[in-house]
């Protein structure tokens, strides 16, 4: 079997994206390539394949290739990564049992990626990742949004279990949630990669990487989703036009501006004033 549960487009809860949610219960023979993987999910959402992956194995045993390392994972583990890092996974046992649910952060919060978790199952957590599942495909954009606001509880809940509550966060990593926070109160700063490396006092390899440690994704990009984020809200007030838009968020012409924003989100500025219109 390998179902998967979409919505129309993706839903948020506070802090958290969800873009699609797959339940896999995959046979010995069972293996898939990055490419396979993202065109699956790419034929169900634009944004989907590039941004974060949270796999849940319940049962069974799998091995999985990502950012250059290998993963065993066995029943009860938990492994979170960025989709582009994705080389393959596969069966390592007569079968393989798992949740994937691929989302993206909408605010900052510790991330800890690329490290295999152990928690403990329990028939809670089965009916919560099945609800998550069945809410995706929901009419309702209060059912779909709940979907997003139980994955990120879910995930709390593992992070927990794993004993990685409370945890104090390095340095670095409190620089760059401070930083981020910062790019959220003023979108509009180019922020470049120097900027960002004299705001937190680092080098700019150490920016990247603590960037990447923390959120999955470069500065770059990073500040490109915030930006684009402050200029849709921006869009469905409804007051300002195309070209003010981008001129407040320090985009440098409207033409640009449109062409980045339906990158992001599949669809043009124009057409946001046209639906709230």
């Amino acid at each position: 079997m390998n179902r998967c549960s979409f919505p129309r487009e993706p839903v948020a809860a506070c802090g958290l994206e969800l873009l699609s949610a797959w339940q896999v219960e995959a046979g010995a023979s069972y293996a898939r390539r990055a490419e396979r993987s993202r065109a699956d999910s790419l034929m169900r959402n634009i944004k989907a394949g590039q941004e974060l992956v949270a796999m849940r194995t319940v049962g069974g045993k799998g091995l999985i290739r990502c950012a250059g390392r290998e993963h065993e994972l066995a029943a009860g583990s938990l492994l979170l990564f960025d989709f582009p890092s994705l080389e393959s996974y596969a069966t390592q046992d007569k079968t393989w049992a798992f949740w994937w649910f691929e989302f993206r952060p909408t605010e900052p919060f510790r991330l800890p990626l690329h490290r295999v978790m152990n928690a403990a199952g329990s028939s809670r957590e089965n009916k919560v990742c099945a609800e998550i599942f069945a809410s995706l495909r929901s009419e309702s954009l209060a059912v779909r949004c709940r979907a997003a606001a139980l994955l990120q509880s879910q995930l709390f809940a593992w992070w927990e279990l794993a004993g990685l509550i409370g945890q104090n966060l390095d340095r670095p990593r409190q620089k760059v949630q401070q930083l981020i926070e910062a790019m959220h109160h003023h979108p509009e700063r180019p922020w470049t990669l120097e900027e960002m490396a004299a705001w937190t006092r680092m080098s700019t390899s150490s920016v990247r990487a603590a960037f990447h440690h923390t959120t999955g994704k470069s500065p770059a990009r990073l500040r490109n989703q915030l930006r684009l984020a402050h200029a849709y809200e921006q869009l469905r007030r409804g007051d300002r036009n195309v070209a003010e838009v981008a001129a407040q968020l320090g985009f440098c012409d409207p033409f640009h501006f449109s062409k980045v924003f339906k990158a992001e989100y599949g669809f043009s500025p124009r057409a946001v004033l046209r639906q709230i219109r």
